[in-house]
């Protein structure tokens, strides 16, 4: 069975979601797990009185402040890849109509070359 190119390019920009969105959650686990790691180890530090009261919510205000800076770096990279994407395919693919419309115009040209050819 074969697939009309507008199909094809349905299925791939479909699949292209369903990466970003799995790639999303892997890095927001990694991104919490780094954090819980890091806030883990600060409270031991603090808990056996290697570092003070200042120096724990120093640390762990950073450490915050780190995981949302990634956090946001990856999501506003991740939308500005979405919309130079969609920019390029606006501007440099074929519409769907137009693929479709090719597709019957070949048909068309390869019945017409059968017949001929009978």
């Amino acid at each position: 069975m074969m697939f009309s190119p507008a199909k094809k390019v349905i299925n791939i920009k479909f699949d292209r979601l369903k990466a970003i969105s799995s790639k999303q959650y892997s890095f927001t686990s990694l991104n919490v797990e780094k954090l819980k790691g890091a806030l883990s180890y600060f409270s031991h530090l603090h808990t056996t009185g290697e570092i003070s009261d200042k120096a724990f919510e120093t640390l762990v205000n950073h450490a915050c402040s780190i995981f949302i800076e990634n956090e946001v770096e990856f999501r506003v990279n991740e939308v500005i890849e979405r919309k130079v994407i969609q920019f390029l395919n606006s501007k440099f693919s074929v519409p769907t109509e137009e693929i479709e419309d090719t597709e019957a115009a070949i048909y068309s040209l390869e019945l017409s070359r059968i017949m001929r050819n009978q």
